[in-house]
């Protein structure tokens, strides 16, 4: 896909971070842009950001591992706008800890989240798109989390790794169709996941938390600058979308020499 143009836009975990920078994104290209969230407050101040680039904006209260919940958000976008083109299934949550110290409950919920969302999200909306028989293209959004295994990430990261091989299977699926597929894999982005419990409004404690994590503001790219990378990589039919070249690199190099070092030593060339 190349024009955004009145194309419908469907974006997941719309209301800030990430998804709200696709959004803006999107807004830019004079989309219909949808936003869904589990958050009404949030919801109600990423529209108002929205509605300064355009008027064609919907936001709507949505719970991805909810079937039910995301065909009603289908209904309400059809009777609003055309049917939905690009899916961006980009809601997530965290969950890092060591893995015998994270509860069962946990896990659960952020494979809920994080895995079946997006698969819920393609299950609703893939079929309509593949019979209209339109361009159209679908992101997942995963981590760098879900690459590489680094730090103590074990129901998050197993969430994310799950996510890009879910998305590498689509992709397959979706060969020889009018869709495509690509898998978002951020490192480190300056989003309220570093700062779940403050309100958008709330400047000065965000940015005295951030000043608590010098290391967020040294690596961390803007989430304004991922929606670009979205969109840039959705045009140039990326099946990963990667957010920088720096660190992602390096873990990437090291994460490829090690599978072919391992290779190696098991089968001698």
């Amino acid at each position: 896909m190349q024009d955004f143009a009145k194309k419908t836009v469907f974006i997941t975990g719309g209301a800030s971070g990430v998804g709200l920078g696709i959004a803006k994104a999107f807004a830019k290209q004079k989309a219909n842009v949808v936003i869904a969230d589990i958050q009404p407050d949030r919801l109600i101040e990423a529209e108002r950001q929205l509605r300064t680039l355009t008027n064609t904006v919907l936001a709507i209260e949505v719970d991805t591992t909810d079937i039910v919940s995301l065909q009603r958000a289908k209904a309400e976008i059809e009777t609003t706008f055309d049917p939905v083109s690009v899916l961006c299934n980009n809601a997530g949550i965290g969950g890092g800890g060591k893995i015998l110290e994270t509860a069962e409950e946990k896990w659960r919920r952020v494979t809920e989240v994080n895995l079946w969302g997006p698969i819920n999200g393609v299950k609703i909306f893939l079929p309509d798109m593949l019979e209209r028989g339109e361009p159209g293209h679908i992101v997942n959004t995963a981590s760098f989390s879900g690459i590489q295994g680094h730090h103590s990430q074990g129901a998050y990261g197993t969430s994310k790794f799950a996510a890009v091989g879910f998305s590498e299977f689509l992709r397959n699926d979706l060969e020889g169709t009018c869709i495509s597929a690509s898998v978002l894999c951020p490192h480190v982005v300056d989003t309220p996941i570093f700062y779940p419990d403050l309100k958008p409004n709330e400047t000065e404690e965000i940015q005295a938390r951030r000043e608590k994590m010098p290391w967020l503001q040294e690596i961390a790219v803007s989430a304004d600058t991922v929606g670009e990378q979205v969109l840039a990589g959705i045009r140039s039919d990326e099946l990963y979308i990667f957010c920088d070249g720096s660190d992602s690199r390096k873990m990437l190099e090291a994460r490829c020499d090690d599978l072919l070092a391992a290779m190696d030593r098991q089968f001698p060339k």
